[in-house]
């Protein structure tokens, strides 16, 4: 129990959003009960996110401008390793997608000495069909390009240690950041370890499309050939 206690103590969540005053309170509250160690990075958002977070976190961080997902996933960490002396991080969505209630099955494979944690939806749940085409191609593009398989490439539910990102460190502001981590993973070699994850969907045309998804394989693509 202290191991944990200890490893807790230095893991924070980071959680980006952008015009999420929809589900915010509701994550934050669910996240709360689990940790006081959240960071909310808002990314420009034109609604009251922001006035949001402020009201439950004591860590926001304010892009003025909208930058991006992986710009605020970024800034998050950068804040999270540079200032706060975190050992580790784990990522979620501000959409009401992700569990709060998993966050210590993160924990406990970081705590077995994991460097890399990925949630994983399982294709026989709710996913809608076009998120489960577009995990099955990207899966495919990085087996084919890296011989490493894995799953659930676009789930946004993740942890890594700050020794990882050192070597996960990505380029992509936008969306594809999800698949430049997995590039990152397959390309340095690293192990990693898998959560299983259930997932809401409460905006079935929110997230990343079919297009969105070959367009970061592509992107992908680039970086295998070193472009």
């Amino acid at each position: 129990m202290a191991a944990k206690s200890i490893l807790f103590s230095k893991t924070w969540i980071v959680i980006p959003g952008f015009n999420e005053a929809k589900y915010l309170a509701t994550v934050l509250k669910k996240t709360l009960k689990q940790t006081p160690r959240i960071i909310y990075v808002d990314d420009g958002s034109h609604d009251h996110s922001a006035q949001i977070a402020q009201k439950y976190l004591e860590h926001v961080i304010i892009h003025e401008v909208n930058l991006g997902k992986g710009a605020a996933l970024k800034t998050g960490c950068d804040y999270a390793f540079n200032f706060l002396k975190a050992q580790a991080v784990i990522l979620m969505d501000a959409d009401d997608q992700h569990n709060p209630a998993e966050i210590p099955l993160f924990v406990q494979q970081l705590r077995k000495g994991s460097q890399v944690v990925l949630g994983a939806r399982s294709l026989f749940s709710k996913m809608p069909l076009v998120r489960k085409i577009g995990n099955a191609f990207t899966s495919a593009v990085m087996l084919i390009l890296f011989w490493r398989y894995i799953p659930d490439i676009l789930s946004g539910y993740k942890a890594f240690t700050r020794r990882a990102y050192r070597k996960l460190y990505w380029e992509a502001t936008d969306y594809s950041v999800e698949l430049e981590i997995a590039a990152k993973i397959a390309m340095n070699r690293l192990q990693f370890s898998l959560v299983s994850i259930k997932t809401i969907y409460h905006d079935l045309d929110r997230g990343m499309s079919i297009i969105d998804a070959i367009k970061v394989a592509l992107k992908i693509v680039s970086l295998r050939l070193g472009l």
